[in-house]
This record gives C-alpha cells, sequence and structure tokens, in this order.
C-alpha cells in the first residue's frame, strides 16, 4: 500500500508519503519466492543537494538494478548541468530516463501486457493476467518545488502503466490544489463522500435510476472538500493528517 500525496499553494509545495513497500524476494534454489512487506521505504527524495524541489512516488517498487536513489540523483545532476530552466524541463528529463529504465527491466512482462492490451477477445484468464501486470507495473512521481531562477513553485505529476508505448508526459497540478495517490479511496470518501470505485459500482449495480451526474450532484452536496491555499505550515500539517489517517485506516481495513 501507498499513500502519496501533494499540496501546492502559492508559497510552496508539500510532498508527503507512507513508508511501507512490499518486495518479492526470489527463494534458494529452486524453490518459489514470496512477497515480503518492509517498514522504512523512502518515497520522498530531494532533486539534487540543498534542494528546492523534491519528488515523491508510489505503484512500482523498483526498476531492477537501478535504485530510484540513484536515478533521481543522476536526473538532478544533468539538470544543473544543462542548466535546465525550470521544474516542466526537469521532470520530462525524469520522464525520459526512467522510461528508459522501465523498458529495458520489464521488457518481456511490458510485450505481455500491451499483447493482452490490443487483444479484441481476451479470456477471462487474459483479462486476470493483465489486470497483475497493470497492477504490479503501474505508478506514477509528483515533482513538486521550483527549480532554476524563478522564484514561482510548481508541481507535475507522470503517470504510467504498462500499456503505455512511450514515456509518459509531465502533467501540471493547479495552484491551490491537493492531490493524492496510490490509495486515494479512504481520503476521497473523506473529502467528497465517495470515492471512485464506489461511485462507478453505484452506477453499475442497476440500482441507480438516475445518471452519473445526478449521483455526483447528490453526494457533492455532502462533501467536506479540501482548504484552498493554505499557508505553508498548515499545508505540511494537512498532508501529514491525510497520509496518517490512511495508514491507520487501512491498517485496521480488511482492504489489502
Amino acid at each position: 500500500m501507498t499513500i502519496a500525496a501533494c499540496y501546492f499553494s502559492t508559497e510552496g509545495v508539500v510532498l508527503g508519503a507512507d513508508s511501507t513497500s512490499t518486495m518479492f524476494v526470489a527463494g534458494p534454489g529452486d524453490q518459489p519466492g514470496c512477497l515480503h512487506h518492509y517498514d522504512y521505504a523512502q518515497k520522498v527524495f530531494e532533486l539534487g543537494r540543498d534542494s528546492t524541489a523534491g519528488i515523491t512516488m508510489w505503484g512500482l517498487g523498483s526498476l531492477g538494478d537501478l535504485s530510484y536513489r540513484t536515478l533521481i540523483a543522476d536526473v538532478a545532476d544533468e539538470a544543473l548541468a544543462s542548466s535546465a530552466p525550470n521544474l516542466g524541463e526537469v521532470a520530462s528529463l525524469f520522464a525520459s530516463k526512467f522510461w528508459s529504465q522501465y523498458e529495458k527491466t520489464f521488457q518481456t512482462d511490458l510485450a505481455c501486457a500491451r499483447s493482452l492490451h490490443s487483444k479484441p477477445n481476451r479470456t477471462q484468464d487474459e483479462t486476470n493476467q493483465l489486470n497483475r501486470l497493470l497492477q504490479a507495473l503501474s505508478g506514477g512521481f509528483c515533482l513538486g518545488g521550483r527549480w532554476g531562477l524563478s522564484r514561482q513553485p510548481s508541481a507535475l505529476e507522470l503517470l504510467f502503466n504498462p500499456t503505455l508505448t512511450a514515456s509518459p508526459k509531465p502533467s501540471c497540478l493547479a495552484l491551490g490544489s491537493a492531490k493524492f495517490w496510490g490509495v486515494p479511496n479512504l481520503i476521497s470518501r473523506l473529502l467528497y463522500g465517495i470515492d471512485q470505485q464506489l461511485f462507478h459500482a453505484v452506477i453499475a449495480s442497476g440500482k441507480w435510476t438516475g445518471t452519473p451526474n445526478d449521483l455526483f450532484n447528490l453526494v457533492s452536496n455532502f462533501a467536506l472538500l479540501q482548504p484552498k491555499d493554505l499557508p505553508l505550515r498548515e499545508a505540511i500539517d494537512w498532508v501529514h493528517a491525510s497520509i496518517y489517517t490512511t495508514i491507520k485506516g487501512m491498517k485496521f481495513s480488511h482492504l489489502v
């Protein structure tokens, strides 16, 4: 489980994430491996030394023999050496370098996922296989802060999955907004009264007689929403509270 967050205010960008990770550990010899759960993964990094920009991540836990720490450091070094003018350029550079390693590390699985995704009449077993690959090989990154001479902060997200055939394009987040990735359903229910999966489940159940907009309008009347453009210290508190709430909520939930 990962909960990653970004709050983008006029005073700066706050990034946060939990520290849990799940990794496959191979068994000795011919023995099968198994999943191991760790508590101290780092998911928020500086982009360079003494930097005013950072990055957080969710989803895919590793890139084979290249660590995220090394990848981020290499990107920061190259961005500084090339005098990248803004965080958008850094995000594009990061996307390109990440994608190159992603394609190299997961070549066989990516080819399988893309073949299954493009197949018009998949069997149930093939659909299940595709869903497993989507779950295992999807994720994203959020870069936030300021870069170069500009004092104006910015935040960008990069989303990827194994069905893409080219590196993901950075997308700018709106000023004064908060966004959550990974396992956002608890915070979505808290803020908006419903999460995306539950919303679609209600529509697909056949028991809702209105339109999707009718359901959206009904639920939005009870939304708590989220504060807009908080002072920076309050934004830190908001991100911390959101992540802590999700961690504890999922800890005592039957969900995994």
